[in-house]
Protein backbone atom coordinates (compact mmCIF):
# COMPACT_ATOMS: atom_id res chain seq x y z
CA UNK A 1 0.00 0.00 0.00
CA UNK A 2 1.31 3.49 -0.68
CA UNK A 3 1.65 6.02 1.89
CA UNK A 4 -0.70 8.93 2.75
CA UNK A 5 0.10 12.00 0.61
CA UNK A 6 0.12 15.24 2.05
CA UNK A 7 -2.13 17.71 0.47
CA UNK A 8 -1.54 21.55 -0.41
CA UNK A 9 -4.11 24.11 0.73
CA UNK A 10 -4.50 27.35 -0.90
CA UNK A 11 -6.60 30.30 -1.74
CA UNK A 12 -4.71 31.33 -5.06
CA UNK A 13 -5.55 31.23 -8.55
CA UNK A 14 -3.39 31.62 -11.11
CA UNK A 15 -3.95 32.98 -14.55
CA UNK A 16 -1.11 34.07 -16.85
CA UNK A 17 -2.12 35.85 -20.17
CA UNK A 18 -0.02 33.70 -22.92
CA UNK A 19 -0.63 34.78 -25.91
CA UNK A 20 -2.58 37.55 -27.90
CA UNK A 21 -4.11 37.46 -31.18
CA UNK A 22 -5.58 40.54 -32.89
CA UNK A 23 -6.14 43.50 -30.88
CA UNK A 24 -8.30 47.17 -31.06
CA UNK A 25 -7.24 47.20 -34.30
CA UNK A 26 -8.78 44.21 -35.67
CA UNK A 27 -11.89 44.92 -33.83
CA UNK A 28 -12.03 47.97 -35.32
CA UNK A 29 -11.51 46.84 -38.84
CA UNK A 30 -13.95 44.24 -38.54
CA UNK A 31 -16.38 46.87 -37.64
CA UNK A 32 -15.79 48.98 -40.26
CA UNK A 33 -15.84 46.59 -42.79
CA UNK A 34 -19.46 47.09 -43.25
CA UNK A 35 -19.64 50.86 -44.05
CA UNK A 36 -16.46 50.60 -45.89
CA UNK A 37 -15.81 47.19 -47.28
CA UNK A 38 -12.19 47.26 -48.90
CA UNK A 39 -11.06 49.99 -47.35
CA UNK A 40 -11.15 48.56 -43.57
CA UNK A 41 -8.26 46.57 -44.24
CA UNK A 42 -5.83 49.73 -43.30
CA UNK A 43 -7.74 49.59 -40.08
CA UNK A 44 -6.15 46.10 -39.69
CA UNK A 45 -2.57 47.39 -39.46
CA UNK A 46 -1.91 47.68 -35.64
CA UNK A 47 0.72 50.62 -36.26
CA UNK A 48 -2.15 52.36 -37.57
CA UNK A 49 -2.22 55.75 -35.16
CA UNK A 50 -6.09 56.79 -35.59
CA UNK A 51 -7.97 56.64 -32.43
CA UNK A 52 -10.05 53.85 -32.55
CA UNK A 53 -11.28 54.27 -28.55
CA UNK A 54 -14.64 56.01 -29.29
CA UNK A 55 -15.34 52.83 -32.21
CA UNK A 56 -14.71 50.25 -29.56
CA UNK A 57 -16.74 52.07 -26.68
CA UNK A 58 -19.59 52.61 -28.88
CA UNK A 59 -19.60 48.78 -29.96
CA UNK A 60 -19.59 47.82 -26.44
CA UNK A 61 -22.09 50.19 -25.46
CA UNK A 62 -24.73 49.06 -28.12
CA UNK A 63 -23.73 45.19 -27.81
CA UNK A 64 -22.38 44.80 -31.22
CA UNK A 65 -20.16 42.00 -30.26
CA UNK A 66 -19.13 40.30 -33.49
CA UNK A 67 -16.51 42.68 -34.16
CA UNK A 68 -14.79 41.31 -30.99
CA UNK A 69 -14.41 37.84 -32.20
CA UNK A 70 -11.64 38.73 -34.22
CA UNK A 71 -9.39 39.51 -31.50
CA UNK A 72 -8.71 36.88 -28.31
CA UNK A 73 -6.67 35.85 -25.68
CA UNK A 74 -5.26 33.01 -24.43
CA UNK A 75 -4.55 32.37 -20.63
CA UNK A 76 -3.44 29.74 -18.69
CA UNK A 77 -5.48 29.52 -15.86
CA UNK A 78 -4.73 27.02 -12.40
CA UNK A 79 -7.69 26.62 -10.36
CA UNK A 80 -10.55 24.75 -8.65
CA UNK A 81 -12.36 22.53 -10.72
CA UNK A 82 -15.49 24.62 -9.44
CA UNK A 83 -14.20 27.16 -10.68
CA UNK A 84 -14.21 25.74 -14.31
CA UNK A 85 -17.37 24.45 -13.76
CA UNK A 86 -18.94 27.50 -13.47
CA UNK A 87 -16.84 29.21 -16.75
CA UNK A 88 -18.17 25.90 -18.53
CA UNK A 89 -21.72 26.81 -18.19
CA UNK A 90 -20.97 30.64 -19.61
CA UNK A 91 -19.11 28.62 -23.06
CA UNK A 92 -20.17 31.69 -25.50
CA UNK A 93 -16.52 32.62 -27.08
CA UNK A 94 -14.48 30.66 -24.90
CA UNK A 95 -12.44 27.48 -25.97
CA UNK A 96 -11.10 24.93 -23.24
CA UNK A 97 -8.29 22.20 -22.90
CA UNK A 98 -7.88 21.16 -19.26
CA UNK A 99 -5.95 18.62 -17.49
CA UNK A 100 -7.66 15.26 -17.50
CA UNK A 101 -7.60 13.26 -15.18
CA UNK A 102 -8.02 10.03 -17.51
CA UNK A 103 -4.30 10.67 -18.45
CA UNK A 104 -2.22 11.80 -15.24
CA UNK A 105 -2.22 11.42 -11.42
CA UNK A 106 -4.05 14.83 -10.28
CA UNK A 107 -2.43 16.70 -7.88
CA UNK A 108 -3.16 17.14 -4.04
CA UNK A 109 -3.89 20.61 -4.18
CA UNK A 110 -7.09 21.83 -2.99
CA UNK A 111 -8.92 25.16 -2.42
CA UNK A 112 -9.54 26.42 0.81
CA UNK A 113 -11.71 30.17 1.17
CA UNK A 114 -9.54 33.09 2.53
CA UNK A 115 -10.13 34.21 5.75
CA UNK A 116 -11.93 37.37 4.44
CA UNK A 117 -14.46 35.75 2.16
CA UNK A 118 -18.00 35.81 3.19
CA UNK A 119 -19.21 32.69 4.35
CA UNK A 120 -22.74 32.35 5.71
CA UNK A 121 -26.04 33.38 4.07
CA UNK A 122 -27.62 36.18 5.39
CA UNK A 123 -31.50 36.13 6.45
CA UNK A 124 -33.91 36.17 3.33
CA UNK A 125 -30.58 34.68 1.10
CA UNK A 126 -32.13 33.72 -2.46
CA UNK A 127 -30.21 31.39 -4.56
CA UNK A 128 -31.18 33.74 -7.34
CA UNK A 129 -29.56 36.92 -5.83
CA UNK A 130 -27.21 35.41 -3.26
CA UNK A 131 -26.04 37.39 0.14
CA UNK A 132 -23.08 36.72 2.43
CA UNK A 133 -22.29 37.45 5.64
CA UNK A 134 -18.85 36.91 7.88
CA UNK A 135 -18.13 33.79 9.71
CA UNK A 136 -17.01 33.71 13.18
CA UNK A 137 -13.63 32.81 13.56
CA UNK A 138 -14.92 29.75 14.96
CA UNK A 139 -17.11 29.06 11.77
CA UNK A 140 -14.20 29.76 9.93
CA UNK A 141 -11.94 27.64 12.01
CA UNK A 142 -14.25 24.86 11.69
CA UNK A 143 -15.23 25.21 7.96
CA UNK A 144 -11.13 24.88 6.90
CA UNK A 145 -10.56 22.05 9.31
CA UNK A 146 -13.42 20.46 7.46
CA UNK A 147 -12.70 20.71 4.44
CA UNK A 148 -8.56 20.30 5.11
CA UNK A 149 -9.69 16.59 6.48
CA UNK A 150 -12.54 15.75 3.53
CA UNK A 151 -10.05 16.54 1.01
CA UNK A 152 -7.15 14.47 2.52
CA UNK A 153 -9.72 11.71 3.01
CA UNK A 154 -10.62 11.94 -0.59
CA UNK A 155 -7.53 11.81 -2.27
CA UNK A 156 -5.34 9.63 -0.25
CA UNK A 157 -8.58 7.15 -1.42
CA UNK A 158 -8.04 8.16 -4.57
CA UNK A 159 -4.39 7.33 -4.38
CA UNK A 160 -5.41 3.20 -3.08
CA UNK A 161 -7.66 3.13 -5.92
CA UNK A 162 -4.76 3.77 -8.30
CA UNK A 163 -2.53 1.36 -6.42
CA UNK A 164 -4.78 -1.23 -6.54
CA UNK A 165 -5.01 -0.61 -10.68
CA UNK A 166 -7.85 1.08 -11.27
CA UNK A 167 -8.22 3.23 -14.68
CA UNK A 168 -7.61 6.77 -13.45
CA UNK A 169 -10.90 8.19 -14.91
CA UNK A 170 -12.51 5.69 -12.47
CA UNK A 171 -10.17 6.03 -9.60
CA UNK A 172 -10.97 10.40 -9.84
CA UNK A 173 -14.65 9.78 -9.29
CA UNK A 174 -14.60 10.50 -5.66
CA UNK A 175 -12.41 13.54 -5.79
CA UNK A 176 -13.86 16.86 -4.89
CA UNK A 177 -14.50 19.53 -6.64
CA UNK A 178 -12.13 22.06 -4.68
CA UNK A 179 -9.34 20.14 -6.02
CA UNK A 180 -7.41 22.19 -8.74
CA UNK A 181 -6.76 21.39 -12.13
CA UNK A 182 -5.07 23.36 -15.39
CA UNK A 183 -6.34 25.17 -17.99
CA UNK A 184 -5.73 26.61 -21.09
CA UNK A 185 -8.19 29.20 -22.24
CA UNK A 186 -8.98 31.06 -25.35
CA UNK A 187 -11.54 33.70 -25.50
CA UNK A 188 -12.71 36.75 -27.72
Amino acid sequence: MSTSVIPIFTDEITVNLIQTMGGDHMVAASARVSTTGEESEKFADPNNSEEIGGLINYLMKHRHGTPFEHASLTFFVHAPIFVFREWHRHRIGFSYNEESGRYKQLDPVFWLPKRDRKLIPVEGYKAARPEFGPASDEEYTWLVEDLKEGYTEAYNRYQQRLDRGYAKEVARAGLPVGIYSSCWVTCN
